[in-house]
């Protein structure tokens, strides 16, 4: 859960910014720290960076050199703060801009801070995290207009913002894994459902926990401090090993990044560690500061060993070796700083970057089973998922689990229309249903039309 006074802080920097329609103009300070291609940290000694040739594997990108001082991935306000495609935040003399991943300008360095995104979907998306003191209402008035005029969203306003919070636990006074996942107030610890363990590769980022009973239920107690293990749905460890930061194996990632130490490592989906515990983060959380090392993008992660940058593949190799002074990869482009500025290139090798639609959602019902009801161990796929109708003359009981031996946790009035979610194996005559879009629980098929 993100950080309530942070919040509050930013929220008093941030003012209601709605985009207007306006003349293109340019955003404020917009003339401060003009680029050129001939002013560049010169690189000293025998190193890689002292080149003004990419690497090999590199192919040029057709722009002009760069001159910033930094050049970093963006984070988006997210569950995993994972990285965002298409842009880069750069920095001149400590201060902060929003470049397209095509070295464009969006934003000058006059920001205080790292440009973030905010998790907001359409259509506030993009909605741009920006800090900068001593700035009025009409400062952020103007940005916004001026994103809006080319195309660039808006200045998030920190309203409705916040995308919740996401957990995977370990239970240890029950042996079950559980899903823990809610907005700003607590949750009910649910059942991980198949479209989960697919999205994961069966690979969770865990911490130990307890149930405590609340008036509103079980929840989970004292996990907050406890470090991450990687575990399969069923509670196996895929290592020996405890994290202080992990990451997930996202939309198939072969591998993941954890913090073991004061180093981040990468592994792969059998726990494997494929690096040593080496690397330095290359971006950072708006929030806590937590400095991050970057996820597999596209096949490629750029990392930073001892100060020095480089980019490693999905094998756990240094593609490009840790020997320069600046590298930023977003799955598309790239930026590497040599002895004359920063240079745009691709990578050739790397898999072609899939566009998901911002903002989309994908809704399991199953994916919300509170863990006191027995999860069915056969699921009905959505095309699949018959509907049915409930007796018309009395309240139809639903049960915890497949059988009247189970508690009973809810009724259904009569006529009630419900939707097959799944079933057991070993009982027959009792499916799992949800009722008005919500997971319930088991129903006798005998009264059921």
């Amino acid at each position: 859960m993100k950080r309530c006074t942070l919040l509050l802080s930013l929220c008093l920097l941030l003012c209601a910014c709605t985009p207007a329609p306006g003349e293109s103009a340019p955003p404020p300070d917009a003339t401060a720290g003009a680029q050129t291609a001939e002013t560049a940290e010169t690189a000293t000694g025998e190193s890689a960076g002292a080149s003004t040739t990419l690497p090999a594997g590199l192919e040029p990108l057709d722009r002009e050199v760069l001159d910033y001082d930094n050049i970093r991935l963006v984070c988006r306000f997210s569950v995993w703060n994972e990285p965002v495609p298409g842009y880069f935040t750069a920095s001149r003399d400590g201060q902060w801009g929003l470049l397209r991943n095509d070295g464009s300008e969006v934003l000058p360095c006059t920001f205080d801070r790292p440009v973030a995104l905010c998790s907001d979907g359409a259509p506030r998306y993009p909605a741009w995290i920006l800090s900068k003191g001593d700035t009025d209402a009409a400062y952020w008035e103007e940005t916004s207009r001026y994103l809006a005029s080319i195309g660039e969203g808006m200045v998030c306003d920190m309203a409705h913002c916040g995308p919740g919070y996401e957990y995977y636990l370990w239970l240890t006074d029950r042996g079950q894994m559980c899903a823990y996942i809610g907005s700003l107030g607590p949750s009910l610890p649910t059942h991980i459902a198949p479209a989960q363990q697919t999205d994961y590769s069966n690979c969770f980022p865990t911490r130990d926990a307890v149930l405590v009973s609340e008036e509103w239920g079980e929840v989970p107690d004292q996990y907050q401090e406890e470090p991450y293990r990687y575990r399969t749905i069923d509670g196996t460890p895929l290592n020996n090993y405890e994290y202080q930061q992990a990451q997930p194996f996202l939309d198939g990632a072969l591998l993941a990044a954890a913090k073991r130490g004061s180093r981040w490592v990468y592994l792969d989906q059998q726990g494997r560690e494929v690096t040593d515990p080496a690397y330095e983060g290359v971006y950072s959380d708006i929030w806590d500061g937590n400095s991050l090392a970057s996820p597999l993008l596209n096949g490629y992660a750029a990392v930073c060993r001892d100060g020095r940058y480089g980019l490693l593949d999905s094998a756990g190799q240094e593609f490009v070796p840790c020997a320069y002074d600046g590298l930023a990869w977003d799955g598309r482009l790239g930026w590497i700083k040599l002895a004359d500025g920063w240079h745009g290139f691709t990578v050739p090798s790397a898999p072609a970057a899939s566009a998901a639609p911002e903002g989309a959602d994908t809704w399991d019902p199953l994916q919300h089973v509170p863990i006191d009801l027995v999860f069915p161990d056969i699921c009905q796929p959505e095309r699949y998922q018959p509907t049915y109708r409930t007796i018309s003359y009395d309240n139809l009981n639903v049960r915890a689990g497949p059988g009247v031996d189970y508690d009973k946790v809810d009724s259904l009035p009569p006529g009630s229309p419900v939707t097959q979610l799944g079933r057991s194996s070993a009982t027959d005559g009792w499916i799992f249903v949800a009722w008005q879009d919500r997971p319930l629980g088991w129903v006798s098929t005998e009264y059921l039309k």
